[in-house]
């Protein structure tokens, strides 16, 4: 099982070290910590990763515990949580390296090629290099051919547009959301379409208002299901719901935790002229 402390808490761990920012955890992301894991294999050595809580952007494309998630799924042993404060950012890179050093015992450190630290991003690769020695660091250079990096504002504006299949071979994964499930107006129910209702907080990215071919695992099975992430024009108004109608689950799922994995669109949200088109229209989604 994963294990999770705060920058500073000490481990007595050896450690294979991931470095990188990790907000997305995109492609080039995880093939950093996918390396980080082979090699502790070989060393016996523990696959340990340093994250940030609080980023470059007010909307984090995955939280905290999601980004938690998705790296315990890599088989990374050991997360360090560091908050992005203005003392932490204001450390020359040899003092971040110094410090990092001090607390952990590093066998070695794993990054991109492109990866940068300490203040105004002034360490890189060659720094790694220089501080550790070249047989302690190992690299990965992530930029594809043409200069294709892999950017977290990249799959930002994929996800803006709507264009998830994209955003997803961007990620490796599918898109998802991870929230408790509260109740809700229980419209849907009324409908037909019972939904499981999430409500999102205000530092997560929102993906473009649309109605969205999803999946969902509960208690170890997957269903397919239909998402509405957006608005309710033909029955409430404008506010914004992340709905799910979970295909052959019938169960009360308030208080848990539910994990959607968004796959493809469907269509756009749009208002309909009566209770009867909504419910045509949503076997339609259904059939899709």
């Amino acid at each position: 099982m994963i294990k999770v402390i705060n920058y500073g808490e000490k481990s007595s761990n050896n450690l294979i070290l991931a470095l990188g920012y990790f907000d997305a955890l995109h492609k080039g992301h995880t093939a950093v910590l996918e390396k980080t894991v082979q090699t502790a294999k070989g060393l016996s050595l523990t696959p340990a990763v340093l994250i940030f809580r609080g980023g470059k952007s007010k909307t984090d494309l995955f939280t905290l515990e999601e980004r938690i998630k998705k790296i315990e799924t890599i088989g990374v042993e050991l997360v360090i949580v560091k908050s992005l404060d203005s003392e932490f950012m204001g450390k020359t890179k040899q003092e971040f390296l110094y410090e990092l050093s001090s607390l952990y015992k590093l066998e070695k450190v794993v990054s991109g090629s492109d990866f940068t630290f300490g203040k105004n991003a002034s360490g890189n690769v060659q720094t790694l290099n220089d501080f550790f020695g070249i047989d302690r660091v190992i690299t990965l250079n992530l930029v594809g051919d043409g200069n294709n990096k892999i950017s977290t504002s990249e799959i930002k504006k994929m996800l803006s547009k709507g264009d998830i299949k994209l955003a997803n071979e961007s990620l490796g994964s599918p898109y998802f959301i991870s929230e408790t499930v509260v109740k809700g107006k229980e419209l849907g129910q009324k409908l037909g379409f019972p939904t499981a209702n999430i409500i999102l907080t205000d530092d997560k990215f929102k993906i473009l208002p649309a109605v969205y071919k999803t999946k969902v695992v509960i208690e170890g099975r997957e269903y397919f299901a239909i998402t509405n992430f957006g608005s309710q024009p033909t029955v409430s108004g404008d506010n914004l719901v992340v709905e799910t109608h979970i295909l052959g689950f019938n169960g009360n799922l308030y208080g848990k935790e539910l994990t959607v994995y968004f796959l493809d669109k469907i269509r756009d949200i749009k208002k309909f002229n009566s209770i009867d088109e909504l419910k045509a229209q949503l076997e339609l989604d259904k059939e899709y």
